[in-house]
């Protein structure tokens, strides 16, 4: 007795191998998803750069090192447990940045 894949009706010997068919497809259709997904935040991501350069009249390349900046304190945030007390670090370090 022959088993089909659910989802793209090939014919299989074992129900093995019908469900690794059936997982492969979830799989691809998975990566497809977050390649979507990632699609759409880089272009959410260029849209915000690029309306910050304007309303700024920062150059964009000033415009995304500030945005490295602000990435990597979010990233920072993320597995820190006071999360105040890391802003308010990070804005003293960029105060003193600024002061000659």
């Amino acid at each position: 007795m022959n088993i089909k894949c659910p989802i793209c009706g090939k014919e299989y010997v074992s129900q093995d191998e019908a469900m690794n068919c059936a997982v492969n497809h979830v799989r691809l259709s998975q990566e497809e998803t977050a390649k979507q997904m990632q699609k759409q935040s880089l272009m959410l991501m260029a849209s915000q750069l690029t309306m910050a350069s304007l309303a700024t009249h920062a150059t964009a390349r000033d415009v995304v090192e500030r945005f490295g900046e602000i990435y990597d304190l979010l990233e920072s945030l993320n597995q820190n447990p006071d999360v105040a007390t890391e802003i308010e670090r990070w804005l003293k370090e960029k105060d003193n940045e600024k002061q000659p």
